[in-house]
């Protein structure tokens, strides 16, 4: 496998993990869950794997091609909402003085941004200069 699809593959296993998060316990999202929430979320979790199928699908493929690296560029684009979503917690723990524990989901925000610009930087970087150009 190529060195530019390495994030393709990091993306596919991370969103695999939290789609099972979110279709599996959507409440450890949302404490106070109403059914249309919960179904939302659901949805939410069946379009992280869908796009985790897809990254895998696309490190399996020979080569990396001008499709790669689209896919590997709309990838970096979603990894933008969850480091906004990671910062604002963040933000939020700050004010009230939170250390972690309460409402932690998969490391908690911190580590959520931390994965999530990890991703965001390998993304772009095999969008931009990875394999043939677009």
């Amino acid at each position: 496998m190529e060195l530019a699809k390495l994030p393709l593959l990091l993306h596919a296993l991370l969103e695999a993990a939290a789609s099972l998060s979110f279709t599996l316990h959507p409440q450890a999202q949302l404490p106070a869950l109403n059914d249309e929430a919960r179904l939302i979320l659901r949805s939410y979790g069946g379009l992280l794997l869908s796009s985790s199928v897809l990254c895998a699908g696309f490190c399996l493929r020979p080569g990396f091609d001008s499709a790669t690296r689209l896919v590997a560029g709309s990838m970096a684009l979603y990894h933008l909402f969850p480091i906004g979503r990671a910062v604002i917690r963040l933000r939020k723990q700050a004010r009230e003085k939170k250390n972690g524990g309460e409402g932690r989901v998969l490391g908690g925000p911190a580590v959520h941004l931390a994965v999530h610009l990890l991703a965001v930087v390998g993304l772009a970087g095999s969008a931009a200069f990875g394999g043939d150009s677009l």
